[in-house]
């Protein structure tokens, strides 16, 4: 074989080589996002779709479809974090929404055409994050920007010290934007809270951790065993931030239900809500007496409480749906359970019991047990 022949030969196994390799990444990476909570068709089916959500999927399809998501990400960049809007900045409604794929037929998750440009450049540049839905902007978080695009409270921003929220509102469960910059607390003054060093000096944020120095980075999972160990060490875990935390949630749940409990001689009623047949029964009547406690809950985008009964016996409402004899809330808007309540949701939808900004949990937590007092 001539010399012309054998390169001509050599660059032809390395090109097949070459393509054979990427398409094993490719393969790879589609796979670790079939098992990651992007996945999830049927989360987009329930929360993005016209059949489910009418017109409102202009608010959920933003974050949980592809081509809500799509549709949105253009406004979001140019300044509009509100819902999904018509080119012509109308609100959208039900056939432009359809229009878009927010069907039970068309949906789809969040695949890789959520988060990348035919390219494979991110739809939202790494760098600054454009105004988020949650009242703030997150600067230089690197590539992290597009996770925090939809992993906010989605709620507008809250004015730390107001007497009266004037709503029941939950924070929206994806919580870890506002966690991992110190944002969107009641009782903690903006200047005592800062951004975590996992968002500001790790490069990239979000990604670092969950993608970057994950075995499997297309998950999105962080591996809480080895991770610390990659920058504090390998004697460093994440338990050493988790159980601590666990134990002051434990403490600020307790505080709720004691705060909630001095007002419990007023309780006449509530709207009981079944989560299994995702049903509210309005003006069950409930005896005082047979109350010993409380659980926070979240329901349907509300803060809400568990109550525990004498016998075993529980029965959860909306907050706004526990009233007194007149048919009046127990607790008002302006009681500090409200924001408390707030707060914990907070913390608990960011999912990372602590370890994305442990001063700020530790500093909520203990300003609102305080409050509570």
């Amino acid at each position: 074989m001539n010399r012309k022949a054998w390169t001509v030969l050599m660059i032809l196994i390395a090109t097949v080589f070459v393509v054979a390799v990427a398409a094993k990444g490719a393969g790879d990476k589609r796979q670790e996002w079939a098992a990651s909570g992007h996945a999830n068709r049927a989360l987009a089916v329930l929360e993005a779709t016209v059949e489910n959500r009418g017109v409102t999927s202009a608010h959920c399809g933003r974050c949980h479809a592809e081509q809500g998501f799509r549709a949105w990400v253009p406004q979001l960049l140019k300044g509009n974090p509100g819902l999904i809007a018509k080119p012509d900045g109308s609100p959208a409604d039900i056939p432009y929404l359809a229009s878009l794929g927010l069907t039970k037929f068309s949906v789809r998750p969040q695949t890789c055409a959520t988060c990348h440009n035919d390219d494979y450049s991110l739809r939202v540049p790494p760098g600054d994050t454009a105004m988020l839905p949650a009242g703030f902007q997150a600067r230089q978080v690197g590539a992290g920007a597009l996770c925090m695009s939809c992993h906010n409270t989605r709620n507008g921003a809250v004015v730390w010290n107001a007497p009266d929220p004037r709503r029941f509102t939950a924070p929206h469960t994806a919580a870890q934007a506002d966690v991992i910059m110190g944002r969107n607390a009641f009782f903690v003054p903006p200047e005592a809270a800062s951004p975590s060093p996992h968002a500001i000096f790790t490069g990239d944020s979000c990604v670092t951790c969950h993608v970057r120095f994950s075995s499997a980075g297309h998950t999105f999972r962080a591996e809480a065993k080895t991770l610390c160990a990659s920058c504090h060490g390998p004697r460093y875990s994440a338990a050493f931030v988790q159980v601590p935390t666990e134990g002051l949630m434990r403490d600020l749940a307790e505080a709720i239900s004691a705060r909630a409990l001095a007002g419990k001689a007023r309780i006449a009623t509530v709207d009981a809500f079944d989560e299994k047949t995702d049903t509210t029964t309005p003006n069950v009547r409930v005896n005082p007496a047979e109350i010993i406690g409380f659980e926070p809950t979240e329901i349907h985008g509300q803060s809400g409480l568990i109550l525990k009964l004498s016998g075993g016996r529980q029965v959860a409402s909306q907050l706004a749906g526990i009233k007194d004899a007149a048919g009046n809330p127990v607790y008002a808007t302006s009681e500090p359970l409200v924001r408390a309540l707030w707060n914990y949701f907070l913390l608990h939808g960011d999912g990372s019991q602590g370890v994305h900004n442990p001063r700020f949990y530790r500093m909520v937590v203990l300003a609102t047990i305080e409050a509570l007092k």
